[in-house]
C-alpha cells in the first residue's frame, strides 16, 4: 500500500537526487528481463494503435487508506465530543475542568483536522488519476490530484524506480515519471505508473511492458493484456470493486485457498465499502478537448481493447491477467 503523492504529496522544485539518477529507466534502452515476461499489472484501462491509458498507483489500495482515516476522524470527534459535552454539561466547572476540557481540545482538534485531511485524499476527491501514453504524438498526458492535467514529451520524462516516503524496514517502490524544468535538473512535475513492490526489480516488468508500447507498439504487448478496467466511461461498480480487491490475494498456494479464502473475502469485503463511498462521492476525470483531439481511434483498429472485450464473467479475466503478471 503506497499513498506516498497523495499523502504526503511530492516534493517539487527539488533537484534530481542520488539515487533516482543511480535507478533512471531509460526509454531507448531494453532491459533484459530473463524470460519473465511482461507486467501489465491490471491496469490498462484501453489499448489501440495510438495511445494506452492506464490507472495510477493509488488506484490498486484505493479503500485501505480511508478505512483507517474514516475510523481514526470518526472514533476521535466522538471522543473529543462526548469528553467536551460531558465536562460543559455538569452541574458545575471547576478550573481543573477547564484545564482538562483546554488539554483535550489541544490534541483532539489537531487529530480531528488530520484524519479528515486524510480521508479527503480518497472521499469527495477523484475516483483515478489516468495516465496516457500518446504513441502517435509521442507525448504523456497525466491528471494531477487535483484534476488538472498536463502533457510532456515522452522522450523528456526522466523515469526512475523511486522509494516511498516511509523509509522503515517495509519498502515500497515504485516508478515515477519526473518533468523537469529546462535545466534538467529541477523536478517541476511527477506521475507515477500503476505499480508498486517491495522490490526493485519486478517492476522492471512493468517499466518493459510501457517502453515496449511507446517503442516497439501495441504488437509488442497486447499478448498480456487479457483484460481492461471498465472505468473509462463510467464509475467502477461496487461488485468490481470488490472482485477487484479479492484479486490482489491472487498468487496464494492453490492448497492454501480453500483455508484462506474466507478471511480474504472478508478483508475485501470490509476495504471494499470505504473504497465505493470513495469512488461515489468522487469525480470521474475527463480529458481536455485539446487532448482528446491528438488521441483519434480507428474503428477498424485491429489492436483495439477496451473493457467491451472483457469476457462476460470478469473475474476470469482478471484473475487470468494477475497470473500472467507472476510469471
Amino acid at each position: 500500500m503506497d499513498y506516498y503523492g497523495l499523502f504526503p504529496k511530492f516534493k517539487f522544485n527539488r533537484s534530481l537526487n542520488e539515487q533516482e539518477r543511480q535507478y533512471q529507466l531509460k526509454q531507448h534502452e531494453q532491459i533484459d528481463l530473463k524470460n519473465q515476461s511482461l507486467a501489465s499489472e491490471a491496469s490498462v484501462i484501453t489499448l489501440n494503435t495510438n495511445y494506452m491509458e492506464l490507472v495510477d498507483k493509488y488506484y490498486s489500495a484505493k479503500g485501505v487508506g480511508t478505512l483507517i482515516s474514516s475510523v481514526g476522524f470518526i472514533a476521535t470527534l466522538s471522543v473529543l465530543l462526548y469528553m467536551v459535552l460531558a465536562t460543559l454539561f455538569q452541574y458545575s466547572i471547576s478550573w481543573e475542568d477547564i484545564g482538562f476540557l483546554f488539554f483535550i481540545l489541544l490534541f483532539g482538534v489537531p487529530m480531528v483536522i488530520f484524519m479528515f485531511i486524510l480521508l479527503k485524499t480518497e472521499w469527495f476527491a477523484w475516483t483515478h488519476y489516468p495516465i496516457r501514453f500518446d504513441r502517435k504524438n509521442r507525448m504523456v498526458h497525466a491528471h494531477r490530484i487535483d484534476g488538472s492535467s498536463y502533457s510532456v514529451p515522452w522522450d523528456k520524462v526522466f523515469f526512475t524506480l523511486g522509494l516511498s516516503h516511509g523509509k522503515g524496514a517495509s519498502k515500497d517502490y515504485y516508478i515515477s515519471g519526473h518533468v523537469l524544468a529546462e535545466d534538467n535538473i529541477t523536478v517541476v512535475d511527477t506521475f507515477c505508473l500503476p505499480a508498486t513492490h517491495g522490490a526493485r526489480e519486478p517492476l522492471k516488468r512493468h517499466w518493459e511492458f510501457v517502453r515496449r508500447y511507446m517503442e516497439e507498439g501495441p504488437q509488442a504487448v497486447i499478448s498480456v493484456v487479457d483484460f481492461c478496467l471498465p472505468i473509462e466511461h463510467k464509475r467502477e461498480s461496487y461488485n468490481f470493486g470488490l472482485l477487484y480487491l479479492i484479486s490482489q490475494y491472487d498468487g496464494i498456494p492453490l492448497f492454501l485457498l480453500p483455508i484462506l479464502f474466507p478471511f480474504i473475502f472478508l478483508l475485501s469485503f470490509i476495504f471494499s465499502i470505504p473504497r465505493y463511498i470513495a469512488i461515489i462521492t468522487s469525480k470521474r476525470p475527463i480529458w481536455s478537448a485539446e487532448i482528446e483531439a491528438l488521441c483519434p481511434v480507428a474503428a477498424d483498429d485491429p489492436y483495439r481493447v477496451t473493457a467491451e472485450n472483457n469476457h462476460k464473467t470478469p473475474w476470469r479475466d482478471i484473475f487470468k491477467d494477475k497470473r500472467k503478471d507472476k510469471k
